[in-house]
């Protein structure tokens, strides 16, 4: 990686145009960012706008073209300039930002990110002010300001220059690049131009000593001898370019920098890094990969693989619909259903449907009117979208409806249509169903592997039960999907307790679990758990287990690494404790690996971090009233502003705590037993803003109303964080420690009783299925802060004592 302050400007021009060089700087800085570098691409050929953004347009905002850019941004700059008073340093540097670019919306490893810069506001406008605009105001300081900025910024910065000569051209050229990529083909106009620029360069930038590196573009290496005596001609011209290059050195540069022509690109702009199957040695990509390599000084030199069903997924969003007489068919949809999305998607796509969201339908001008396809669930109905993306009476076209959720009642409009239910089908039976509901008359089946079919079930399963009241967290949930897609382990990270790292991880496999065939949840915050949950793997895979869970463990990791007898499978390390300690613990082979981790030692491992924060506003009123739904939104809003930027749990439990008390005018009073206002001090010194407020308030509530069940809380808080397990609850060890506590608890159906109380006031999580009760580290933290040493000493010997009474029944 390149330092903070030490990015570099590479410029790409051809003085002709058609040569392929928009393309290749596309394809050059997709492989950047796929290999951890901050890269800005931007499009600085005005007279032309528009070609480097379509390169990515799968991953861009539907109105890119729209968008503001380049010459935005020198109008601003000049706009300012002409404002009284005299510019300083810092207008300079303020000016000379990059706020009119576009990201890229791809999961790149590390730091890796891409962003896109465009040549403008494509309206009606922008050639008016292009015309008008003069190049001169551009002056050394703004310039200077311009490379400083992004090379702060950018480990790479890309400039799409112009063709020909000009002023624009020659900022490009001459005041910018630390790199020059001189781009032309095998005819004379085109050799000739390149290296007079080259030259133009090499005497009017010398204290920068511009890197020139000359690129022949569209060779048909088929026609030998023309193309021999071409390199030969364009090697002459150039001289020693590039300099400083020993003649073995120089020969190697031109025999293997070219890029060649390839068919199959000629009708759409379309990505190589997509396009093309990884390991040809002959194809495009190579090539640009070759190029990075000479840009870079060999230090990235390929593309990471990229899961091949991922490629071929994201290669059909490049193509054009197979049947533009189709009609255009609009897909409505919630991000908890993405699956279904994602395969009802692919199914109308791969039939020559054209597939567009709701956003580009209702903006369709012209052409053939949309249809609505809507897929039904309970978290669609309770959407906004359900009532938005519900077509207008002069549309001529009922919706399609597809019932993916068989919980749902349809209210109106939609009970006067018949929806056609999925719930209950197999792959192909859906398929057929969907293509016949929206009047397809194709059967046939893109070829390559398209998304995993949502209804179908992985045949090993061990994990939490889904949480019904998780909500938000839809572009994390997103991003963590795409990155398991392209990368064998990804990490989800917070260093603050209670933001959810472990609730995301159980959302995401109960959201995307039609993609494995094996999930299984590890247990993570020491070796010792770990290694016994892969144990337990290997007695479900019928592995030897008799010689101990290490030896088990190891097995169970030697089938997941073979891939037999499942190779789509995921590993979820939960609460990961550092690298080391998990060393020969986590398998390489062909499946997937989340770990959920506070330790920052894994970011430095450089596989792609999903950072969790605090949720939106909108979020936090959500949840709020999942928990306590007669609050109503604007009440929730309020609580949710009152207790301020709180992680997750710390809402729940506040969630739980008012729909305990069951009336709005609790509001009131829980801010003010948090201690919103005042000296700000709630219960233990923590006031309103404090993630452990909630849980102080409830632990409180606790020991007031039911002192057994505050017990209970202190030795599941002795015994995490492990989990402890709900059958040792149930014994007469139990009832006798927790007896003197509640004198009334005599029957085991006491015990389940207590345990209702922890969960009810979200202090604790019981997973039946699991046969576990777990106490969240941060409610742990808090509890054992206030159990003296001699108390906490007893609450250890009523564990062990429950323990040892659990294990011999």
């Amino acid at each position: 990686m390149t330092s903070h302050h030490n990015g570099r400007i590479i410029t790409f021009y051809s003085y002709k145009g058609g040569v392929g060089r928009t393309m290749a700087l596309a394809n050059v800085a997709w492989i950047l960012a796929a290999n951890g570098h901050r890269v800005l691409a931007s499009d600085w050929d005005l007279e032309t706008p528009g070609g480097l953004p379509r390169y990515y347009r799968p991953f861009l905002p539907r109105d890119a073209l729209g968008s503001t850019g380049l010459i935005d941004h020198f109008t601003d700059f000049t706009d300012a300039l002409r404002r009284p008073g005299r510019p300083d340093e810092e207008f300079y540097l303020r000016h000379a930002g990059v706020e009119h670019a576009m990201s890229v919306e791809w999961t790149f490893p590390g730091s890796g990110r891409l962003n896109c810069l465009s040549a403008g506001r494509q309206d009606r406008n922008y050639h008016a002010t292009l015309a008008s605009f003069r190049w001169e105001e551009l002056d050394a300081r703004f310039l200077g300001a311009l490379r400083e900025r992004w090379r702060s910024e950018y480990d790479y910065v890309l400039i799409d220059s112009r063709s020909g000569m000009g002023s624009a051209v020659d900022i490009c050229i001459r005041e910018l690049p630390d790199i020059l990529v001189s781009c032309f083909t095998l005819n004379d106009q085109s050799i000739d131009g390149a290296a007079l620029t080259a030259r133009h360069v090499a005497r009017n930038a010398p204290s920068r000593d511009v890197r020139i590196l000359p690129l022949l573009m569209r060779v048909n290496e088929q026609q030998t001898d023309a193309f021999t005596a071409g390199r030969e001609l364009a090697r002459s011209r150039f001289a020693d370019v590039p300099h400083g290059l020993s003649p073995d050195s120089l020969r190697r540069y031109w025999a293997e920098n070219h890029i060649p022509h390839r068919t199959g690109y000629e009708h759409e702009e379309v990505l190589a890094t997509f396009k093309d199957a990884p390991g040809d040695p002959d194809s495009l990509l190579t090539s640009y990969e070759r190029l990075t390599s000479a840009i870079t000084g060999g230090r990235v030199t390929r593309l990471p693989a990229l899961d091949e069903s991922l490629r071929q997924y994201h290669l059909g969003s490049f193509v054009r619909p197979l049947s533009p007489e189709a009609t255009p068919l609009i897909l409505s949809s919630v991000s908890r259903d993405r699956m279904w999305a994602d395969w009802v998607r692919w199914v109308l796509s791969s039939a020559g449907f054209q597939v567009d969201s709701p956003s580009f339908g209702t903006d369709r001008q012209g052409g053939a009117a949309a249809r609505t396809v809507m897929l039904v669930s309970s978290a669609y109905l309770k959407s906004s979208r359900s009532r938005t993306d519900w077509p207008s009476g002069d549309t001529g076209q009922a919706p399609v409806l597809l019932r993916i959720d068989d919980r749902v009642e349809l209210p109106e409009p939609y009970s006067r249509h018949t929806p056609l239910d999925l719930t209950g089908l197999d792959a192909e039976s859906a398929r057929a169903a969907v293509l016949e509901a929206v009047g397809s008359r194709s059967r046939e089946q893109r070829t390559g592997p398209g998304p995993g079919f949502p209804n179908r079930r992985p045949a090993v399963w061990h994990a939490p039960p889904r949480n019904p009241r998780f909500v938000g967290r839809d572009r994390q949930l997103d991003d963590l999907h795409d990155a398991l897609a392209a990368y064998r382990r990804v990490v989800v990270h917070a260093a603050e307790l209670g933001m959810g790292r472990r609730q995301l991880a159980v959302e995401y496999l109960h959201r995307f679990r039609a993609d494995y065939d094996l999930v299984w949840w590890v247990p993570a915050i020491t070796r010792s758990p770990a290694a016994t949950a892969l144990a337990r793997l290997a007695r479900h895979l019928d592995l030897p287990t008799a010689d101990g869970n290490d030896a088990a463990a190891r097995r169970a990791l030697s089938a997941l690494q073979a891939g037999t007898p499942y190779n789509r499978w995921l590993l979820v390390y939960d609460n990961a404790t550092t690298p080391d300690a998990l060393t020969k613990l986590l398998p390489s082979g062909p499946g997937r690996i989340l770990l959920t981790v506070r330790d920052t030692q894994w970011e430095k491992l450089g596989h792609p971090l999903i950072h969790l924060k605090e949720l939106l506003p909108r979020e936090s009123v959500e949840l709020l009233l999942g928990r306590v739904p007669s609050l109503g939104p604007d009440l929730a809003d309020h609580l949710a502003t009152a207790l301020g930027d709180m992680p997750p749990l710390a809402l729940d439990q506040a969630g739980a705590w008012l729909a305990e008390m069951g009336t709005a005018d609790a509001v009131e009073e829980y801010l003010a037993q948090l201690g919103h206002g005042g000296n700000g001090a709630g219960p233990g010194g923590s006031g309103a803003g404090s993630s452990e407020g909630p849980a102080r308030l409830a632990e409180a509530a606790l020991r007031k109303r039911s002192p057994a069940a505050h017990r209970l809380l202190q030795l599941c808080c002795c015994f995490a964080p492990q989990s402890l397990p709900l059958t040792a609850l149930r014994t007469d060890a139990a009832l006798a420690a927790l007896r003197p506590y509640d004198d009334a608890l005599d029957e085991m159906s006491g015990l389940d009783a207590l345990v209702t109380e922890l969960t009810r006031l979200c202090l604790a999580e019981a997973d039946p299925s699991g046969n576990a009760l777990r106490v969240h580290r941060l409610v742990q933290r808090i509890v054992l802060d206030e159990l003296p040493q001699n108390e906490k000493d007893i609450a250890l010997n009523d564990v062990h004592d429950i323990l040892i009474a659990a294990s011999s029944e």
